[in-house]
Protein backbone atom coordinates (compact mmCIF):
# COMPACT_ATOMS: atom_id res chain seq x y z
CA UNK A 1 0.00 0.00 0.00
CA UNK A 2 1.38 3.32 -1.48
CA UNK A 3 -1.30 5.28 -1.81
CA UNK A 4 -1.23 7.76 1.34
CA UNK A 5 -0.25 11.37 1.64
CA UNK A 6 2.60 11.03 3.62
CA UNK A 7 1.06 14.37 6.10
CA UNK A 8 3.38 13.73 8.48
CA UNK A 9 6.49 12.95 7.30
CA UNK A 10 6.23 15.99 4.75
CA UNK A 11 6.59 14.32 1.55
CA UNK A 12 6.31 11.29 -0.65
CA UNK A 13 8.67 8.93 2.09
CA UNK A 14 7.01 5.54 -0.29
CA UNK A 15 9.83 6.84 -2.92
CA UNK A 16 12.52 7.97 0.03
CA UNK A 17 16.35 6.12 -1.16
CA UNK A 18 17.14 4.27 2.06
CA UNK A 19 19.82 1.59 3.49
CA UNK A 20 22.81 -0.47 1.92
CA UNK A 21 21.39 -0.91 -1.00
CA UNK A 22 20.08 2.86 -1.70
CA UNK A 23 16.76 2.08 -3.06
CA UNK A 24 13.29 2.93 -1.59
CA UNK A 25 11.95 0.52 1.68
CA UNK A 26 9.17 -1.31 0.07
CA UNK A 27 12.04 -2.68 -2.68
CA UNK A 28 13.69 -4.58 0.70
CA UNK A 29 10.31 -6.08 1.14
CA UNK A 30 9.97 -6.87 -2.51
CA UNK A 31 13.29 -8.04 -2.53
CA UNK A 32 12.51 -10.46 0.72
CA UNK A 33 9.40 -11.42 -0.78
CA UNK A 34 10.71 -12.68 -3.86
CA UNK A 35 13.34 -15.06 -1.95
CA UNK A 36 10.66 -16.36 0.04
CA UNK A 37 8.67 -17.46 -3.35
CA UNK A 38 6.35 -14.96 -3.77
CA UNK A 39 5.85 -14.02 -7.41
CA UNK A 40 3.27 -10.74 -8.31
CA UNK A 41 3.18 -7.58 -6.65
CA UNK A 42 0.63 -5.13 -6.83
CA UNK A 43 1.64 -1.34 -5.73
CA UNK A 44 -1.66 0.73 -4.94
CA UNK A 45 -0.78 4.25 -5.91
CA UNK A 46 -2.46 7.23 -6.20
CA UNK A 47 -2.36 8.52 -10.33
CA UNK A 48 -0.26 11.46 -9.70
CA UNK A 49 2.30 9.87 -7.84
CA UNK A 50 2.51 6.99 -10.94
CA UNK A 51 5.82 8.74 -12.78
CA UNK A 52 7.80 8.03 -9.28
CA UNK A 53 6.47 4.41 -9.08
CA UNK A 54 7.27 3.65 -12.65
CA UNK A 55 10.69 4.29 -11.99
CA UNK A 56 10.95 2.18 -9.44
CA UNK A 57 9.33 -0.93 -11.48
CA UNK A 58 12.03 0.31 -14.19
CA UNK A 59 15.00 -0.03 -11.58
CA UNK A 60 13.50 -3.73 -10.65
CA UNK A 61 12.97 -4.64 -13.76
CA UNK A 62 11.80 -8.45 -14.73
CA UNK A 63 12.64 -9.65 -10.91
CA UNK A 64 9.08 -9.89 -10.66
CA UNK A 65 5.66 -9.60 -12.09
CA UNK A 66 4.62 -5.71 -10.95
CA UNK A 67 0.87 -4.37 -11.61
CA UNK A 68 -0.48 -0.94 -10.72
CA UNK A 69 -3.95 -0.03 -8.81
CA UNK A 70 -5.07 3.04 -8.19
CA UNK A 71 -6.60 4.23 -5.23
CA UNK A 72 -8.66 7.60 -5.88
CA UNK A 73 -12.08 9.08 -3.96
CA UNK A 74 -14.43 7.79 -6.90
CA UNK A 75 -13.73 4.15 -7.23
CA UNK A 76 -16.27 2.24 -5.45
CA UNK A 77 -18.63 4.75 -4.18
CA UNK A 78 -21.25 4.48 -6.66
CA UNK A 79 -21.28 7.94 -7.55
CA UNK A 80 -22.30 8.97 -3.83
CA UNK A 81 -22.98 12.57 -3.53
CA UNK A 82 -21.01 14.05 -0.30
CA UNK A 83 -21.62 17.66 0.72
CA UNK A 84 -17.81 18.65 1.09
CA UNK A 85 -14.72 18.66 0.12
CA UNK A 86 -12.46 15.57 0.02
CA UNK A 87 -8.54 15.39 -0.39
CA UNK A 88 -7.48 13.18 2.15
CA UNK A 89 -7.92 8.90 0.53
CA UNK A 90 -10.55 6.78 2.22
CA UNK A 91 -8.17 4.91 3.96
CA UNK A 92 -6.51 1.59 4.10
CA UNK A 93 -9.24 -0.45 3.51
CA UNK A 94 -10.58 1.21 0.39
CA UNK A 95 -7.04 1.15 -0.88
CA UNK A 96 -7.21 -2.60 -1.27
CA UNK A 97 -10.32 -2.65 -2.51
CA UNK A 98 -9.17 -1.31 -5.31
CA UNK A 99 -7.16 -4.15 -6.19
CA UNK A 100 -10.39 -6.36 -6.26
CA UNK A 101 -10.38 -6.68 -9.69
CA UNK A 102 -6.95 -7.83 -10.52
CA UNK A 103 -6.08 -9.81 -7.29
CA UNK A 104 -7.48 -13.26 -8.11
CA UNK A 105 -5.35 -15.56 -5.40
CA UNK A 106 -4.71 -15.23 -1.73
CA UNK A 107 -2.28 -12.14 -0.79
CA UNK A 108 -0.11 -10.18 1.52
CA UNK A 109 -0.79 -7.06 2.10
CA UNK A 110 2.08 -4.95 3.48
CA UNK A 111 2.55 -0.65 3.94
CA UNK A 112 5.34 0.77 1.51
CA UNK A 113 6.84 2.78 4.67
CA UNK A 114 7.47 -0.54 7.00
CA UNK A 115 10.14 -2.72 6.86
CA UNK A 116 9.10 -5.82 8.05
CA UNK A 117 12.03 -8.50 7.56
CA UNK A 118 12.62 -11.87 5.86
CA UNK A 119 11.06 -14.18 8.34
CA UNK A 120 7.34 -12.76 8.10
CA UNK A 121 7.37 -13.40 4.28
CA UNK A 122 8.94 -16.63 5.28
CA UNK A 123 6.02 -17.67 7.91
CA UNK A 124 3.39 -16.24 5.27
CA UNK A 125 4.17 -18.25 2.34
CA UNK A 126 4.37 -20.96 4.23
CA UNK A 127 0.68 -20.12 5.48
CA UNK A 128 -0.69 -20.29 2.39
CA UNK A 129 0.70 -23.60 1.01
CA UNK A 130 -1.30 -25.09 3.55
CA UNK A 131 -4.41 -22.81 4.26
CA UNK A 132 -7.47 -21.96 2.00
CA UNK A 133 -10.12 -20.65 4.15
CA UNK A 134 -8.71 -18.72 7.03
CA UNK A 135 -7.18 -15.04 7.05
CA UNK A 136 -3.51 -14.53 7.98
CA UNK A 137 -2.06 -11.72 10.62
CA UNK A 138 1.95 -11.38 11.74
CA UNK A 139 1.41 -8.93 14.47
CA UNK A 140 4.57 -7.76 16.31
CA UNK A 141 5.12 -6.46 19.79
CA UNK A 142 4.13 -2.83 20.53
CA UNK A 143 7.91 -1.81 22.11
CA UNK A 144 9.82 -3.19 18.58
CA UNK A 145 7.60 -0.77 16.70
CA UNK A 146 7.39 2.85 18.22
CA UNK A 147 9.31 5.67 16.59
CA UNK A 148 11.83 7.49 18.71
CA UNK A 149 10.42 11.05 17.02
CA UNK A 150 7.10 11.37 17.55
CA UNK A 151 3.37 9.47 18.59
CA UNK A 152 2.24 6.79 16.50
CA UNK A 153 -1.13 4.76 15.84
CA UNK A 154 -1.30 1.07 15.91
CA UNK A 155 -4.31 -1.73 16.29
CA UNK A 156 -3.69 -3.93 19.58
CA UNK A 157 -4.52 -7.06 19.21
CA UNK A 158 -5.92 -9.61 21.50
CA UNK A 159 -5.05 -13.11 20.97
CA UNK A 160 -6.45 -16.43 21.87
CA UNK A 161 -5.62 -20.10 20.88
CA UNK A 162 -3.26 -18.34 18.03
CA UNK A 163 -6.21 -17.01 16.81
CA UNK A 164 -7.28 -13.03 16.56
CA UNK A 165 -10.35 -11.96 18.53
CA UNK A 166 -10.16 -8.32 18.47
CA UNK A 167 -7.87 -5.56 17.36
CA UNK A 168 -8.38 -1.61 18.76
CA UNK A 169 -6.93 1.30 17.13
CA UNK A 170 -4.37 2.98 19.73
CA UNK A 171 -3.23 6.51 19.22
CA UNK A 172 -0.52 8.89 20.37
CA UNK A 173 1.57 6.16 21.45
CA UNK A 174 5.18 7.15 22.23
CA UNK A 175 7.84 5.36 24.41
CA UNK A 176 6.97 7.39 27.37
CA UNK A 177 3.51 6.84 27.87
CA UNK A 178 3.22 3.08 26.62
CA UNK A 179 6.21 2.42 29.40
CA UNK A 180 5.66 -1.48 31.08
CA UNK A 181 3.25 -1.82 28.11
CA UNK A 182 3.85 -4.75 25.30
CA UNK A 183 0.85 -6.34 23.54
CA UNK A 184 1.17 -7.79 20.14
CA UNK A 185 0.04 -5.05 17.83
CA UNK A 186 -1.08 -4.69 13.87
CA UNK A 187 1.64 -2.81 11.28
CA UNK A 188 -0.44 -4.06 8.45
CA UNK A 189 0.92 -7.36 7.26
CA UNK A 190 -1.74 -9.16 6.49
CA UNK A 191 -2.35 -12.47 4.82
CA UNK A 192 -5.79 -12.28 2.94
CA UNK A 193 -8.17 -14.76 1.39
CA UNK A 194 -9.54 -12.86 -1.46
CA UNK A 195 -13.15 -13.33 0.05
CA UNK A 196 -11.79 -10.25 2.06
CA UNK A 197 -13.07 -8.24 -0.99
CA UNK A 198 -16.78 -9.05 -0.22
CA UNK A 199 -16.57 -8.10 2.91
CA UNK A 200 -14.60 -4.69 2.48
CA UNK A 201 -17.22 -3.91 -0.47
CA UNK A 202 -20.02 -4.18 1.60
CA UNK A 203 -19.09 -2.58 4.82
CA UNK A 204 -17.11 0.42 2.37
CA UNK A 205 -20.93 1.32 0.76
CA UNK A 206 -22.52 1.26 4.78
CA UNK A 207 -19.26 3.76 5.88
CA UNK A 208 -20.00 6.14 3.32
CA UNK A 209 -23.89 6.70 4.25
CA UNK A 210 -23.00 6.43 7.77
CA UNK A 211 -19.44 8.60 7.83
CA UNK A 212 -19.69 11.69 10.36
CA UNK A 213 -16.43 13.67 9.62
CA UNK A 214 -14.82 14.24 6.04
CA UNK A 215 -11.40 13.28 8.10
CA UNK A 216 -13.18 9.85 8.96
CA UNK A 217 -10.89 6.91 7.09
CA UNK A 218 -12.03 3.06 6.28
CA UNK A 219 -9.36 1.06 8.00
CA UNK A 220 -8.72 -2.59 7.53
CA UNK A 221 -9.12 -3.11 10.98
CA UNK A 222 -12.73 -2.35 11.08
CA UNK A 223 -13.52 -4.73 8.37
CA UNK A 224 -11.09 -7.54 10.24
CA UNK A 225 -12.97 -6.97 13.54
CA UNK A 226 -16.43 -6.99 11.74
CA UNK A 227 -15.35 -10.74 10.43
CA UNK A 228 -14.42 -11.64 14.03
CA UNK A 229 -17.13 -10.23 15.78
CA UNK A 230 -19.92 -11.95 13.71
CA UNK A 231 -17.42 -15.00 13.66
CA UNK A 232 -17.80 -15.09 10.20
CA UNK A 233 -13.85 -16.56 9.20
CA UNK A 234 -10.55 -16.59 11.32
CA UNK A 235 -7.57 -14.88 11.19
CA UNK A 236 -4.57 -17.07 11.98
CA UNK A 237 -1.75 -15.67 14.38
CA UNK A 238 2.25 -15.71 13.62
CA UNK A 239 3.49 -13.75 15.98
CA UNK A 240 6.68 -11.80 14.88
CA UNK A 241 10.08 -11.22 17.36
CA UNK A 242 11.21 -8.59 14.78
CA UNK A 243 12.24 -5.35 15.37
CA UNK A 244 10.31 -3.03 13.22
CA UNK A 245 11.72 -0.09 11.31
CA UNK A 246 10.06 2.71 9.19
CA UNK A 247 9.83 6.24 8.87
CA UNK A 248 6.98 8.01 9.90
CA UNK A 249 9.17 11.18 10.81
CA UNK A 250 11.16 12.62 9.30
CA UNK A 251 13.92 11.97 11.80
CA UNK A 252 13.03 8.57 11.38
CA UNK A 253 15.51 7.79 8.41
CA UNK A 254 18.58 8.32 10.21
CA UNK A 255 17.95 5.49 12.87
CA UNK A 256 16.38 3.09 9.75
CA UNK A 257 18.90 3.82 7.26
CA UNK A 258 21.41 2.64 9.94
CA UNK A 259 19.85 -0.67 10.67
CA UNK A 260 19.17 -1.63 7.16
CA UNK A 261 22.74 -1.14 6.75
CA UNK A 262 23.60 -3.72 9.37
CA UNK A 263 21.32 -6.35 7.45
CA UNK A 264 22.84 -8.35 4.57
CA UNK A 265 21.57 -6.93 1.57
CA UNK A 266 23.15 -6.47 -1.63
CA UNK A 267 24.53 -3.44 -2.86
CA UNK A 268 23.08 -3.95 -5.86
CA UNK A 269 19.87 -5.29 -5.34
CA UNK A 270 18.33 -5.33 -8.89
CA UNK A 271 21.55 -6.49 -10.62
Amino acid sequence: MAAGKSNRYGSLKQTEIIGPSAVTLMEYSIYDAINTGFTEVILIIRKETQSYFEAIKNRIGNAIKIQFAYQDLEQFTNNIEIDYIRGKPWGTAHALLCCKDICKNPFVVINADDFYGKSSFENAIDFFKNERKSHLIIPYYLQNTLSQNGKVNRGVCKIENNLLISIEEKTGLTKNNTEGQNPPVSMNFWGFQTSIFTFIQQLFAEFLKCHQNKGDEFFLGNVVSYIINNKIENFEVIQSEQQWHGITYKEDKAHTHNALCKLQYPTNLWS
